[in-house]
């Protein structure tokens, strides 16, 4: 078992001092801007703070836990960039593309985690719940993760919005550990990447999920609710951290948390006073492949019968992108439906919604993909995708006929290709293209060259809004080679798509932040 050790950055209050150290509206007023957080109703008021895990970054900091399983954080870093499917070829391939300029000459050779500048030895592991509002305001107790290197000179805190999991234990506050070697890798992936460097690493688990079992998750056309939850975390974990000086923020995001961290960027621009009630100073903004794009990219890729690699979806595997398609639809779907009080078949064809005979036993109580997503606990959700794909094909949907519109009624498959604003599921979608505005802070666009799940795309058409707006604005989009990179396939190894993007890709958030102190 991991031995617990003092918590080096941590004043670890009680409940009662926790509420007094983060109260209050806002540490500075703005003419004309409102308070950020409504705290009277407890949003971003911390409830609990539990220490979890400490992660030795290197051997040197092994002692801390002599007989623990988890290994350090470098030889972590190390199994995931290179794990045993690879080919000994592939794994010089993936650390000589990482000690490159782009990736901030991330050179492994010279155990950049383990033997890190500031020299870290430590990283602590902390589960957290606070307050949120979420859709309609309603008040909620939602948790998330905090990770904190043990040292005096921190660079920042970086606020990560993680990607779309449906499974709720599938989130960064359930830490790998002795005791729960299956939790979410989330957690220690990013220990290693970020805290090990210097940064402090706030990560949300999001409204209905992690211990919010109450109320399905508000899925991505509730952006404002998603980012503002994030931003309510800082606020509720500042008062934890030793150092009470206004630190740097970096935002970032992956996937579906992109979108997330566009909008929290833009919500900090509007409002001055997030900054100041949270303690922090906005210093630079880099989403992962990002959906910001709703109606423009997401939503006719999803309706496209999708089967060539290249232009104009950017792809990489149409069979990764029919098996996406139906996991995502579903998850939209279903949100929307809850929390825009819209019948489930309204939106769904009934035979695509209710589940088949030979799997009604893990659709809930009700039979359908609302008990699947929502009711059913210990199904992962890969299986959930397969399931999802198995009831799509069931209305005509197949590899190599992937487009959408069998899975919905006439009525919304034709009222969202038409883009017709008077559908509700469309005006929400519109609402949350978050892409549209002109940042004044860095942010760098960064993706694959080619993504099957979330097109790339996004970025692109976003990238050039900004730039028409402001020629000279302090934007990047940073591209990536897939084949810069090989990952471990089921059958085969291959270059990295969507959902082996993640270990590379941190790598590249990290050295856009170092880039900006």
């Amino acid at each position: 078992m991991v031995k617990f050790r003092r918590l080096h950055l941590f004043v670890l209050l009680g409940f009662g001092l926790a509420i007094s150290a983060c109260g209050g509206s806002s540490s500075s007023n703005s003419p004309g801007t409102p308070a950020p957080f409504d705290t009277a109703n407890g949003e971003g008021v911390l409830a609990s703070s539990n220490p979890v895990v400490i992660y030795a970054t290197g051997a040197s900091g092994a002692e801390i836990a002599e007989d623990s399983t988890v290994p350090p954080l470098n030889t972590y870093y190390m199994n995931t960039i290179c794990p045993s499917a690879l080919e000994p070829a592939q794994c010089t391939q993936n650390q000589t593309n990482l000690n490159t300029a782009l990736f901030g000459n991330f050179d492994l050779s010279k155990d950049p985690i383990g033997n890190n500048p500031l020299g870290i030895t430590r990283v602590d592991g902390v589960s957290i719940t606070y307050g949120a509002l979420n859709v309609g305001d309603v008040p909620d107790t939602v948790s998330g993760a905090l990770l904190v290197p043990e040292t005096d000179t921190v660079k920042g805190i970086i606020l990560y919005f993680h990607g779309t999991v449906v499974q709720r234990s599938q989130v960064p506050s359930n830490f790998i550990t002795d005791s729960n070697p299956n939790g979410n890798n989330g957690g220690i992936l990013l220990a290693a990447t970020w805290a090990s460097q210097g940064y402090v690493v706030v990560m949300p688990d999001y409204i209905g999920l992690g211990i919010d079992t109450t109320n399905p998750h508000p899925y991505v056309v509730y952006d404002k609710e998603n980012a503002q939850s994030g931003l309510a975390m800082v606020k509720a974990v500042r008062g934890l951290l030793a150092d009470k000086h206004r630190l740097p923020m970096y935002i970032t995001g992956y996937s579906e948390g992109g979108s997330y961290a566009l909008q929290a960027g833009r919500m900090m621009q509007d409002n001055p006073r997030y900054a100041s009630s949270m303690g922090v100073a906005l210093k630079d903004v880099a989403p992962i492949s990002g959906a910001f794009d709703l109606t423009g990219s997401q939503l006719p890729f999803l309706f496209d019968n999708v089967t060539d690699t290249g232009s104009p979806w950017f792809i990489l595997s149409p069979t990764t992108t029919a098996f996406a398609k139906p996991f995502l639809s579903a998850d939209l779907a279903l949100s929307f439906s809850y929390y825009g009080e819209v019948a489930p078949t309204v939106i769904m064809q009934p035979a695509f919604y209710n589940c088949a005979d030979s799997i009604k036993e893990i659709c809930g109580g009700d039979g359908t993909l609302n008990g699947l997503y929502y009711q059913t606990a210990g199904v992962d959700d890969t299986s959930i995708t397969l399931l999802t794909f198995n009831q799509a094909a069931l209305v005509g949907y197949s590899a190599t006929s992937n487009s959408v519109i069998p899975l919905l009624t006439s009525t919304y498959a034709q009222q969202l290709q038409n883009q017709d604003p008077t559908n509700p599921l469309y005006a929400a979608m519109l609402g949350a293209d978050t892409y549209l505005f002109t940042p004044k802070f860095p942010l760098a666009l960064t993706s694959l060259q080619m993504d099957s799940v979330v097109t790339r795309i996004n970025s692109d058409n976003a990238f050039v809004y900004m730039t028409g707006q402001n020629p000279k604005g302090p934007y990047q989009e940073l591209l990536v080679d897939n084949n810069a990179f090989v990952a471990a396939g089921l059958f085969t190894n291959g270059p990295i798509d969507h959902t082996s993007e993640l270990p590379f890709m941190a790598v590249l958030v990290l050295n856009q932040f170092n880039l900006n102190p």
